[in-house]
């Protein structure tokens, strides 16, 4: 065997370790009931307030995306009035005025609007 076992934190039964055993053995006390609730409540504490660091983070992030997404969703707004303002401007009130190129761009437009890919 070792000549250090003693410094090994093994546990030999009913909470004793040998780490402790040894301590206990060169006179230094094992921490109190109190001292170990007071450092357990200071572990929940700093963890509480980590939680709550990542909460605020969270929420300050949640706050960023929704204005990003009511920006866009205004500016996709304005860019639907816009298409219709220059679907009204470029379709003829003849189709046999309509050229190849205005086709193609009011059908663009229509499949956009009900989520098609538009083609080139």
């Amino acid at each position: 065997m070792s000549d250090n076992i003693l410094t090994k934190s093994t546990c030999i039964g009913i909470g004793v370790t040998v780490g402790n055993l040894s301590d206990l053995m060169r006179g230094t006390p094992p921490p109190t009931w109190e001292q170990t609730c007071l450092d357990l409540d200071k572990k929940l504490a700093d963890s509480r307030q980590y939680v709550t660091e990542l909460e605020n983070r969270l929420r300050a992030l949640w706050d960023k995306l929704e204005g990003e997404r009511k920006f866009y969703d205004q500016r996709i707004r304005e860019l639907e009035i816009a298409g219709n303002a220059m679907y009204a401007f470029i379709n003829p009130p003849s189709p046999s005025m309509r050229t190849i190129r205005m086709d193609n761009l009011l059908q663009g437009w229509d499949d956009a609007k009900i989520g098609k890919e538009a083609k080139p």
